[in-house]
């Protein structure tokens, strides 16, 4: 069975599935082995977990036989609505957009990237980067991170027109994903500096390569010492803070 990213594939397969038995005669009889059938292996494909999304099929294909969903909560409705709920399913208007702070630590042990079930997060010099395109929004990486760097997305995000700050080269985030900060990788790929180690005018942030002992980074770190936060959590951070 292939994976199934949208609710066309899974309402697709739902109604082929359910047909299929239906012709065959054991659409009864086979009706609890249906969502193991669709939903198969321990991977979730577009929810928190296998179980939620075999109790989210299975009640499609009650409706598709024609039946109201099934729930102690959903107990007012009626065949001669139009639209129904199916409860399993429905978040209330759930996040819609994770991000990754500038409090991302540029953790060794990738507590994010081992948490999220659906391989969304890549870790990188300049710390976890999601893409958003496999993020569904579960928040797994959210409750891993001991740093609280993610965060999200719950608007449609506005660039001032005519602003003299930002950089064009960064893509503005859509809402409804989970999100973090990536040190402005669209700048750093080309040899530029995060844009807040840019405009800083204390010149408070310092970015570099900590491999090389001649930066100004391992320089401070070396000469000034330098600590790094929540090191008990066993996240082995990247981001150091100097007196």
């Amino acid at each position: 069975m292939p994976d199934m990213m949208d609710i066309v594939q899974i309402k697709h397969e739902v109604l082929k599935t359910t047909a299929k038995h239906a012709f065959a005669g054991d659409l009864y009889e086979s009706f609890d082995a249906i969502p193991f059938e669709i939903i198969q292996g321990i991977r979730p494909n577009f929810r928190c977990c296998v179980y939620r999304e075999r109790e989210i099929v299975r009640q499609r294909v009650r409706m598709a036989m024609g039946k109201l969903p099934h729930d102690v909560l959903y107990t007012d409705a009626d065949a001669s609505q139009v639209v129904h709920v199916i409860p399993c399913a429905c978040e209330g208007c759930p996040i819609t957009k994770i991000t990754v702070t500038q409090n991302c630590q540029s953790c060794l042990a990738k507590k994010c990237a081992k948490a999220c079930p659906f391989g969304a997060i890549t870790n990188t010099p300049r710390g976890a980067v999601i893409d958003q395109d496999k993020c569904r929004k579960c928040g797994k990486c959210v409750a891993a991170c001991p740093y609280n760097a993610r965060t999200f997305n719950w608007n449609d995000p506005v660039r001032a027109t005519g602003a003299s700050y930002g950089d064009a080269r960064v893509p503005e985030r859509a809402r409804g994903v989970m999100e973090k900060c990536t040190l402005c990788k669209e700048r750093t790929d080309e040899g530029d500096e995060p844009m807040c180690v840019r405009c800083c005018p204390a010149d408070a942030r310092i970015f570099g390569d900590l491999d090389d002992p001649d930066s100004a980074v391992s320089r401070l770190r070396r000469d000034q010492g330098a600590e790094v936060l929540l090191e008990d959590k066993g996240t082995r951070p990247q981001v150091f803070y100097v007196r």
